[in-house]
């Protein structure tokens, strides 16, 4: 499936504290292909790799993964050494207690734990330093990363029953769907937490040296790109309609593909939270941008491919869709 898009809200996060070094937040916009004038354009977004390209470049520049977030600097090499750990665990259970053990050593100002109670299983997030206050992006960001590599240690998706925050429900929160594949969210919460079925802790990890290998030779890439076969209704119309996308198909092609009255397929995305519009909206931008970003094609060429078949009606939609025209996302010599 097609590399997603990330909002960029998240980019304006990433370089957020380097404001006291604009000539350090254009030169990594620029060494990723990221034009500067969607940063004020609160629709934007841009290719899931070149903002995983952009974290680690922050990153490294900050010599922070945390950059700049935490109540200190979290050394280069932190996730490395935990994923290490964790991946040697024989179970998905002790391999997020050496997580959260790990993450408690370190003095960055939250506090991990691992919690069961009856069937379901918790990986909480809350402040160890009680005049502190943190950017929301923090414990967005942390569970994110924790439940990609809980996934990707076990080799799945795990289904999330439940996601909690501690701050109010942000501007930028229709993203959490893309983040958590949840739509179970609570703001305003004690802590920050994720819940998922505490069945899934026996499950054994088998990582071989070289899938390690691989996974760490770029973390923000395996964890932001990161897709599992699902049997959601959603991924599904989305993965039909991603191979006939030029061809502009109607909602009952794709309900007919997937052996289904148009009626009752409509019914399962409703109760998933999707209409087929949106989703035929959100595959159309993410493949525009795509190819405007990354295979240099023109902006008739991206139309055609995306399924419009005058570039002047892509140019609207796209506009509609990103607060940006196309050429802003074309790819610079």
């Amino acid at each position: 499936m097609r590399s997603p898009t990330i909002a960029i809200h998240f980019v304006r996060k990433c370089l957020q504290n380097l404001q006291h070094r604009p000539d350090l937040q254009r030169k990594l916009l620029s060494q990723n292909n990221i034009s500067p004038s969607l940063l004020e354009k609160p629709n934007a977004r841009i290719p899931a790799i070149s903002y995983a390209n952009l974290c680690r470049d922050t990153m490294q520049a900050m010599g922070d993964e945390l950059m700049g977030f935490g109540s200190q600097a979290q050394k280069l090499g932190c996730w490395t050494t935990m994923t290490e750990l964790a991946a040697n665990a024989p179970t998905l259970g002790e391999a997020l207690k050496r997580l959260t053990r790990f993450y408690r050593l370190i003095p960055w100002g939250l506090y991990t734990k691992l919690d069961v109670q009856n069937d379901v299983a918790s990986i909480s997030l809350s402040s160890s330093e009680a005049s502190s206050e943190f950017d929301t992006y923090l414990f967005e960001s942390f569970l994110f990363y924790i439940h990609r590599t809980a996934n990707w240690l076990i080799g799945r998706q795990i289904p999330l029953y439940r996601v909690d925050f501690g701050f109010s429900q942000p501007d930028h929160a229709a993203e959490y769907w893309n983040l958590f594949l949840c739509k179970n969210i609570h703001y305003q919460q004690a802590r920050a937490q994720i819940h998922f079925s505490a069945s899934l802790l026996d499950h054994p990890v088998n990582i071989s040296a070289h899938a390690l290998e691989k996974f760490l030779s770029h973390v923000n890439i395996a964890m932001i790109t990161q897709s599992y076969t699902s049997k959601s209704w959603h991924y599904k119309v989305r993965s039909v309609l991603e191979t006939r996308l030029n061809a502009n198909p109607c909602f009952s092609d794709i309900a007919s593909t997937l052996n289904l009255h148009p009626h009752t397929l409509r019914s399962y995305l409703r109760q998933e939270g999707f209409q087929y519009q949106d989703i035929k909206n959100r595959l159309r931008c993410d493949s525009a941008i795509f190819h405007l970003s990354h295979t240099g094609r023109s902006v008739e060429e991206t139309a055609a491919l995306v399924g419009f078949s005058e570039p002047s009606s892509f140019i609207r939609s796209f506009k509609n869709w990103t607060g940006a025209k196309p050429l802003e996302y074309k790819k610079r010599a």
